[in-house]
């Protein structure tokens, strides 16, 4: 992508200007011998935050003759740490359910060691008491604690749901 930026008193101003745009604005102004007031600039990809990092900025910077996107990217404060933990508590879908303090990924709560059988309620965030299996095909597994496919999931890093009418499971697309 083409870009020029408009400098002022050796300071980028304001922000990037498309090629196209800037030659309609700026007739004049040759863009392989720019003037001192205008320069080329290259647009910089932002990167990934962590889980625990904050990008409070970002900056336009000359690097190399050419003005460039320069992203200030630094490590959460403990206080900082602390409010997001906290706040990814907040949202957990039911009180019973942790946080992994790492990741913020939500834990559901685990499975009740006795009764059951038991099947997992999305809409409570909790485990219920199955009356009946999720499908015709299922069936309760030794323990009598859950309800179990006839058929094992795979367990290869896709995603997939049962299919009752071929008592399989059908992988889904990404």
């Amino acid at each position: 992508m083409e870009l020029y930026i408009q400098v002022k008193d050796g300071q980028p101003f304001e922000h990037p200007i498309l090629g196209d745009n800037f030659r309609q604005a700026f007739p004049h102004i040759d863009t392989s011998n720019l003037p001192p007031e205008f320069a080329r600039f290259v647009r910089v990809q932002p990167p990934t935050i962590g889980v625990f990092e904050v990008c409070p900025e970002c900056v336009y910077k000359l690097v190399d003759g050419v003005y460039t996107d320069i992203h200030n990217v630094r490590p959460m404060t403990a206080e900082e740490k602390a409010a997001k933990i906290e706040q990814a508590r907040v949202n957990l879908p039911n009180s019973n359910w942790r946080i992994d303090e790492e990741t913020l990924r939500p834990i559901p709560p685990l499975m009740p060691a006795t009764g059951g059988p038991w099947a997992f309620d999305p809409a409570a965030g909790d485990w219920v008491i199955a009356t009946e299996p999720p499908f015709p095909s299922w069936g309760l597994s030794e323990d009598g604690f859950r309800y179990l496919p006839p058929v094992k999931k795979p367990h290869d890093g896709n995603k997939y749901r049962w299919d009752e009418a071929t008592i399989s499971w059908i992988k889904l697309n990404a």
